[in-house]
């Protein structure tokens, strides 16, 4: 199954969902209706004097039965299908759904931050000085490299002591991974790969779209659940400042609120084993998919089992205390909650289950949790540095360009994290800066032509602050002398930090970067395609409205377009236009269109990167079959030659990226290069 078989599932999948809720909400019809004509049924007498006082009397002599007391059994049927009753407890059942639903739909447009914010969860800074906290965007920021996408913002759950994580967010660029504070604090940086690498399963599978669709209908249906929660606890249980995560005991206190508390969370819990039983059906299947794939891509079976092993031994387990923790307990690593009595409900395959699926000498034995040892990240880094220099021999065996999407391996992560330790000291320390970043992506675009470059330098100097200029003529001879394969790689670390920028500063940084590549008159299709990575992975977060999927249908609809983008891959990798034009043909046969019709050739003079971007945008718009087919064609046109250097397979990727196709580094590219450099 590839990436785009992976996305028509999810498509399915949400379709089922709103199946399913629609179910549930006939179900909580129906049950409403039955629990208050048997209340009514079973406490009132409207005839009796005696129980004026009561609600329920009330509601009975208002919907009183032909002038005879509810109190045979024959009214029992009558006060059911009565009409009125039946609208009025439907309206309000209706009416309390969709408020729910509407109020957390608004307070999620966000995307993954707004959830892990509900959570509780702090974003770490990309500049942070924790240990534990830089290790963590390490892991983070690696994996976000080798499978293609941005990297997503990063929360931790400072309050909660337990083993646990998530991945929220509507699309990939902008989706936010939240881990506990005890799973930063008693997980070693093996098992903290493979929990991250089991989230970003999730988001590269479209899992989470679904989940934030799910949220938003499930809390429609059990919101007096949380607001209980919140009478009863507070917004957040906080744990006192000298607990410890091996503590084995829990100390909450009740709020003067929580017997009102007790009522909501008792109304609540009507419809949560049908929420539940929704969850379990949508999500159980995909947590094992996503152990599978965490494997698959650390090819380190220790690390998520490793994990698992100490969630079991932990005496919090997973536990959330958050009162806001039911309504995304789908999102999690591992349930939130202590086991269920009922299995069948639960979100999440039994934990020794999932570990024997994995490690199959697993005994069921837990063993007990140890804190980490104090230099645990100095021993990490020096782990890095000898896997460094180890792991540039072991490389992909070359591939189509649709088994690269979203289809990250151990390869294409050893190869991001190798990328990262030999970035020069002073490039480390500018992208996990926003002012440094910026300077990074301005290095990135400055020319090597001589006179071009001084005119892309006097341009800088006259638009930036005399400390950001400055920066940037030092990191340029840095970046430049590492080589076309860390264009694209410094883009995509340099995105967490430039979205710590506000508006303004973001305008002008686009405004500048845009000046920069136009500067020579014309546009050089691999800066117009990196500037448009930024430039998009950057719109989710300041607010900036993407394109829509517009159904064209078929690769005939947006023909000329396709055209257009064969054509300008085929220029760019040959040194005249006959060997252009053969390249292109080569691509253009496997695009999937009626023999009626032919793709056409478009000569270097009669396209410019304005007719570039205009097909872009719509291409973008297109189903994934489209995108699949043209993501082929380009693949082909690129390898027309029998080779493809790193500067086609980084233009690969920055298109791909433009399609909203996570495509993991070409490691046998980059590879394949060096050999061709190697005396």
């Amino acid at each position: 199954m590839d990436f785009f078989d992976r996305e028509a599932r999810a498509q399915k999948q949400t379709r089922r969902l709103v199946w399913l809720f629609g179910l549930t909400v006939v179900v909580m019809l129906l049950v409403n209706n039955l629990l208050l004509a048997s209340l009514i049924y079973i406490f009132s007498d409207p005839l009796s004097n005696s129980a004026w006082w009561s609600p329920v009397s009330i509601i009975a002599a208002t919907f009183y039965l032909g002038g005879e007391a509810l109190v045979y059994p024959r009214h029992f049927l009558k006060l059911i299908l009565h009409p009125q009753i039946a609208g009025w407890i439907s309206l309000g059942t209706l009416s309390s759904i969709a408020a729910g639903c509407y109020y957390k739909i608004r307070q999620l447009s966000a995307g993954g931050p707004a959830v892990a914010e509900l959570l509780g969860g702090r974003r770490i800074e990309s500049r942070t000085a924790d240990a534990d906290e830089q290790r963590l965007r390490n892991v983070v920021e690696e994996m976000a490299i080798a499978s293609g996408t941005s990297a997503p913002v990063i929360y931790i759950l400072d309050n909660e002591r337990g083993i646990n994580s998530f991945a929220a967010g509507y699309t990939r660029d902008d989706a936010a991974i939240g881990l506990t504070r005890g799973a930063v604090k008693l997980l070693t940086r093996d098992e903290l790969q493979g929990v991250v690498a089991h989230e970003f399963s999730h988001i590269l599978n479209g899992d989470t779209r679904l989940n934030m669709k799910l949220i938003g209908l499930a809390h429609g249906l059990f919101w007096p659940t949380i607001l209980g929660r919140v009478l009863i606890y507070g917004d957040t249980a906080v744990p006192e400042a000298d607990d410890s995560f091996l503590l084995r005991e829990d100390r909450t206190q009740l709020l003067p609120t929580a017997p009102l508390g007790f009522f909501f969370t008792v109304l609540g819990s009507l419809s949560l084993p049908l929420v539940r039983l929704i969850k379990s059906a949508i999500c159980r299947q995909r947590e094992w998919l996503a152990d599978a794939a965490a494997v698959q891509f650390t090819r380190n079976p220790a690390g998520i089992t490793g994990a698992l092993k100490k969630i079991g031994g932990l005496f919090k387990h997973g536990r959330l205390d958050s009162p806001h923790a039911e309504v995304a307990s789908h999102l999690y690593f591992e349930s939130f909650n202590y086991e269920s009595w009922f299995p069948f409900l639960t979100t999440h395959p039994p934990l020794a289950k999932r570990i024997t699926a994995i490690d199959p000498a697993f005994t069921g034995d837990f063993p007990a949790v140890k804190m980490l040892a104090p230099n645990q990240f100095e021993r990490d880094q020096a782990f890095e540095q000898v896997a460094g220099n180890a792991i540039a021999l072991e490389w992909a065996l070359p591939g189509s360009v649709l088994a690269q999407a979203g289809a990250a391996t151990a390869e294409h992560l050893k190869q991001a994290s190798l990328m990262r330790l030999n970035l020069p000291t002073k490039v480390k320390l500018a992208v996990r800066d926003p002012a440094g970043a910026t300077a990074v992506i301005y290095s990135l675009l400055l020319s090597d032509d001589d006179s071009l470059r001084n005119r892309q330098r006097q341009l800088l100097q006259a638009n930036l602050a005399p400390e950001l200029y400055a920066q940037t003529m030092t990191l340029a001879p840095q970046i430049t002398a590492l080589g076309a394969r860390y264009k694209l790689f410094l883009a995509e670390f340099a995105v967490p930090a430039l979205r710590e920028t506000n508006a303004g500063e973001h305008d002008a940084f686009h405004q500048t970067m845009q000046r920069l590549i136009e500067s020579d008159g014309s546009i050089d299709l691999f800066e117009y395609t990196l500037m448009k990575m930024v430039a998009r992975q950057l719109r989710a977060h300041f607010g900036g409205a993407g394109a829509g999927k517009t159904i064209y249908g078929k690769v005939a609809d947006v023909l000329p377009e396709g055209a257009l983008l064969l054509s300008a891959l085929a220029h760019m990798g040959a040194e005249d236009e006959p060997e252009a034009r053969a390249a292109f043909a080569k691509g253009a046969e496997f695009l999937d269109m009626p023999t009626t019709l032919k793709a056409q050739f478009v000569p270097r003079s009669e396209w410019d990167l304005s007719k570039v971007d205009a097909a872009l945008t719509r291409l973008s718009r297109c189903p994934d079959a489209v995108t699949r087919n043209i993501l082929l064609a380009c693949g082909k046109t690129v390898a027309a030659d029998g080779q493809v250097t790193e500067r086609e397979a980084e233009l690969l990727r920055a298109i791909a990226d433009a399609l909203d196709c996570p495509m993991p580094p070409f490691v046998e590219a980059i590879r394949g290069e060096e050999l061709a450099n190697e005396p």
